[in-house]
């Protein structure tokens, strides 16, 4: 009975020492990595919170046009809180380091969101060029492009959950080592001389399929439509009559920015993405050796696909850099936000000064209430005191003056009196 294709014995390593070697870099080359990929995933966090923020904020920045954006966006923070720090680590430490669920995960979001930012570019330029070519046919409003969101998505989890189904991760005990490795493990068929070809035609179709047809062909087809856009855009010609800017003049000067804003983030996704597509088909098309389709690698491949990798993700950073430095409406938001953050900061500090203004006003006064009650209570009770002094003295007196007015019409005299 034969094997399974595809199937491998399990063989007891775990008397025998690692025969490979472990991965060493330069202190200089660690740092400059750790640099490198830590600046861009802070800036397409930040970047890309940046966007989403603006548009949620601003009432005028709701359009069709930055909803994709935004679309955009979202996937692009997926990159960076997970694919670009995984790279990192990847590259860094000896095998595969952070277990089994981040095995499937990461090149799932790395396709997902690949394929998610291609879709997205498509529904920006189709939108375009139907607003500029047919604008009096209706268009995708606010409410559609919710839709058209979800089904971009929809098409690109699709696509991406292969691979939650072949990559695994595994361990190999050594006398001196535990290795540990992600691997992606596709259905195998044995070829016409009867050897297994170890999942190489499955692994080809699905990463040809990827690269090819929902990168290159859409790459292509968007290059082409902006093109077309660019000559419909500079024969249109408004001259107003008036003399003074019309209102189609604005309009046509605002597609025209808008249009190379987009074209812009097309090209710069061209190339960050085709390097990393171009070693990934040179990885798979390339001669194998033996019949596991597993042969070793040039020495040069790593260095190159470091730089690939690290190129594909830097996109994630470059984008928010592009809407800002391209289009005068993020420029202002951006500039609305920072400010009413600060002037929120501001104001809660001067609330908080004030409530201890007021605090510190109403114990002043209180406290001069209250002395001023003190000091008239005082004097009111000393009038009071001065008058009640003032009747029985007058009470005395009265009285002593009208003995005296007795004795002497009495005739008598007071023996004291006497001399």
């Amino acid at each position: 009975m034969t094997d399974k294709c595809g199937d491998h014995p399990f063989v007891d390593v775990s008397k025998n020492p690692f025969p490979g070697e472990l991965k060493t870099f330069p202190s200089w080359e660690l740092g400059v990595k750790i640099t490198i990929v830590a600046s861009m995933e802070l800036i397409a966090i930040v970047g890309n919170l940046l966007i989403i923020v603006i548009v949620w904020r601003n009432k005028k920045m709701r359009t069709v046009t930055n909803y994709y954006i935004v679309n955009m966006a979202v996937s692009d923070l997926f990159v960076a809180s997970f694919s670009i720090w995984m790279h990192l680590v990847d590259d860094v430490t000896e095998g595969w380091t952070v277990g089994g669920f981040m095995c499937k995960f990461n090149p799932f979001v790395q396709i997902t969101a690949m394929c998610a930012s291609v879709f997205t570019l498509m529904a920006l330029a189709c939108d375009r060029f139907f607003a500029i070519m047919f604008p009096l046919k209706s268009r995708v409003t606010q409410r559609k492009v919710s839709v058209v969101a979800v089904f971009v998505w929809l098409a690109a989890i699709s696509i991406g959950m292969p691979v939650l189904f072949v990559y695994t991760y595994n361990e190999r005990q050594w006398s001196d080592f535990t290795e540990k490795f992600c691997t992606d493990v596709w259905p195998s068929v044995r070829e016409a001389d009867g050897d297994c070809d170890s999942g190489r035609r499955s692994r080809r179709a699905f990463w040809t399929c990827v690269v090819v047809v929902l990168n290159w062909i859409p790459m292509l087809v968007m290059a082409i439509t902006y093109s077309i856009l660019f000559i419909r855009l500079r024969k249109q010609k408004i001259v107003p009559s008036s003399g003074s800017i019309s209102i189609s003049t604005v309009q046509q000067k605002s597609k025209k920015k808008v249009v190379k804003m987009l074209f812009a983030v097309l090209l710069a996704f061209i190339v960050c993405t085709i390097p990393f597509q171009v070693a990934k088909l040179y990885e798979l098309y390339r001669e194998v050796e033996d019949q596991t389709g597993n042969s070793k690698l040039p020495d040069w491949y790593n260095p190159v696909y470091f730089a690939a990798v690290t190129l594909l993700y830097s996109n994630s950073a470059i984008n928010p850099m592009v809407y800002g430095g391209m289009n005068e409406n993020f420029r202002k938001g951006l500039k609305d936000t920072i400010s009413g953050l600060f002037s929120k900061h501001e104001r809660s500090r001067s609330d908080s000064g004030r409530s201890l203004n007021i605090s510190d006003t109403r114990q002043s006064v209180i406290s001069k209430y209250n002395g001023t009650m003190h000091r008239d209570s005082m004097q009111a009770f000393s009038n009071a005191e001065f008058k009640e002094e003032s009747v029985d003295s007058d009470k005395v007196n009265g009285f002593l003056q009208k003995e005296s007015d007795n004795n002497t019409s009495n005739g008598c005299i007071n023996p004291s009196m006497e001399t």
